[in-house]
């Protein structure tokens, strides 16, 4: 356990975030989990005794984001790799947006990134090491009709990842962006706007994403093979943005 890795990851309780906790929890690493409604599966992982920490919390509040780092440090005393997954996804035409709407998807997806990074830099910096990889997506590279403010979220996020790589880096905190295509979880089932035979059809590949390909990249850049990855925005797409 001494020489385990510390994972703290959000929005762990569905999806990218669930396949994540459970590549981490096999390889045997520590884990601080953020979720907010679904803790069944989370409780399956955990069952091995004190290896999971399970932190229930709405991230776009920057009090519980914060919460979530320091329940994660002290218990664990560190966090070695933060994974900013927790997001939502809302496809309206733009001239509909609400206020309500926007303030949702900015505060999740990108406050609730900005508000975790914040909380743990200050222990990564302290020691002089730390991976942060956060979740954003190809829309954030592309944009796309009727996803306004989740573009933005996710373009954002890709500019925070650079701006905080450029300046982590020389203190030995590397940040990464892992930015999907369309991936098969219950958010993009949800977007019958996406999730329909014509849109898998115009993917090169010709197919969705699954949650574990996304899982796996984020398992690469927090391990060894991440060590010469700065200010990166990998994008497992199957062709969408090429």
């Amino acid at each position: 356990m001494e020489n385990s890795r510390v994972i703290a990851i959000t929005g762990a309780d569905r999806g990218i975030g669930l396949c994540t906790v459970r590549r981490f929890a096999t390889a045997g690493d520590l884990l601080a989990v953020n979720y907010q409604e679904r803790k069944n599966e989370l409780e399956s992982l955990a069952g091995d005794g004190g290896s999971m920490l399970l932190v229930q919390g709405d991230v776009s509040q920057r009090d519980q984001a914060a919460h979530f780092i320091e329940m994660a440090e002290r218990e664990f005393g560190r966090i070695d790799v933060l994974v900013t997954n927790a997001g939502i996804l809302r496809s309206t035409p733009s001239h509909e947006v609400t206020d309500a709407e926007w303030d949702d998807v900015i505060g999740i997806n990108l406050t609730g990134t900005w508000s975790c990074i914040r909380a743990a830099l200050p222990g990564m910096v302290r020691r002089g090491s730390g991976r942060i990889i956060t979740i954003s997506s190809e829309l954030g590279l592309i944009g796309f009709p009727t996803y306004a403010a989740y573009s933005a979220s996710k373009g954002g996020i890709i500019a925070l990842t650079k701006c905080l790589a450029k300046e982590l880096a020389p203190k030995g905190i590397l940040v990464n962006s892992v930015a999907p295509g369309p991936v098969e979880t219950n958010m993009l089932k949800y977007d019958t706007l996406e999730y329909n035979d014509e849109t898998r059809e115009q993917i090169p590949l010709r197919r969705f994403g699954q949650p574990d390909e996304i899982a796996r990249v984020v398992e690469f850049l927090a391990g060894s093979g991440g060590d010469f990855f700065v200010g990166q925005i990998v994008s497992p797409n199957g062709g969408t943005a090429i």
